[in-house]
């Protein structure tokens, strides 16, 4: 579908504001909207996590942090912020699947908690002549990765009331482009409203997760998409994309287990 027509579509639908997002290139998440990408299928790197990390590196900032890969899980157990890097560099049109599953942890003042799905994306270090972001000695507090570039996805963030898109510029900043958050937790930026079901956590509950990169397009449009259990959470046409880099989980205060981590050529 066009976007001229998905935005009379929407405009039909008294979507004035949404279509406005759209026509700035971003997509509010409806199940079935957005450009539907098709994976060429050839998967360039997997892990089925039943041996150990090597393909891992962990930056955690609390000592007590537990992560491992064994028994077809990599579990993630994280009293405080933690970032495990994919230490391959991923370039060209592809997808990143995988299916996480939250599980309710008590830490110091927060009980019963699930929360902060994150993710990072075409990582580099810019100006850098090692622009690998593992070897930056970074130490798991988030502060430490607003020098980088990259994409990031908070979902279920801030005790599950904010699912966040943000593109990292190198700088503090940390610009944020489309999010969702309870009226509690919304600021200006929050421009989608509340978080609908597909777009937060439940505890027990596995999600799948898709990230879709595409390079630039002829008009010098990278497109990027994050799906939840299929639905479209976030796409954004970037006409200054980051079209190379590195992945990693993000998270804290938070216990996971993720399984079938996928990277598919699309």
């Amino acid at each position: 579908m066009g976007v001229k027509r998905r935005l009379i579509s929407r405009l039909s639908r008294g979507g004035l504001l949404a279509a406005l997002l759209l026509w700035a290139g971003l997509v509010p998440a409806v199940e079935g909207t957005g450009t539907q990408v098709a994976a060429a299928g050839t998967i360039f790197y997997a892990d089925d996590f039943r041996n150990g990390l090597a393909q891992w590196q962990v930056e955690a900032q609390d000592p007590a942090t537990k992560v491992s890969a064994e028994n077809g899980q990599l579990d993630v157990y994280s009293p405080e912020g933690v970032t495990i890097w994919f230490r391959h560099k991923l370039a060209g049109n592809y997808e990143i699947r995988f299916d996480a599953t939250p599980l309710k942890e008590s830490f110091k003042g927060y009980p019963d908690r699930f929360s902060d799905l994150n993710v990072f994306w075409n990582a580099s270090l810019p100006g850098a002549q090692e622009t690998d972001p593992t070897k930056a000695g970074l130490t798991g507090a988030l502060p430490a990765y607003n020098r980088l570039q990259l994409y990031y996805v908070g979902f279920g963030a801030n005790g599950n009331q904010t699912t966040r898109l943000r593109k990292y510029d190198g700088t503090a900043k940390r610009p944020q482009l489309a999010g969702y958050a309870t009226p509690a937790e919304a600021t200006a930026e929050d421009r989608l409203g509340d978080l609908p079901p597909y777009a937060r956590l439940t505890a027990d509950k596995p999600v799948a997760i898709r990230i879709v990169s595409h390079q630039a397009d002829s008009q010098g449009h990278g497109l990027l998409q994050f799906f939840a259990d299929g639905h479209l959470v976030f796409e954004y046409r970037d006409g200054n994309p980051y079209v190379d880099g590195w992945f990693a989980f993000r998270t804290t205060k938070s216990h996971f287990r993720l399984q079938n981590f996928s990277v598919i050529r699309g």
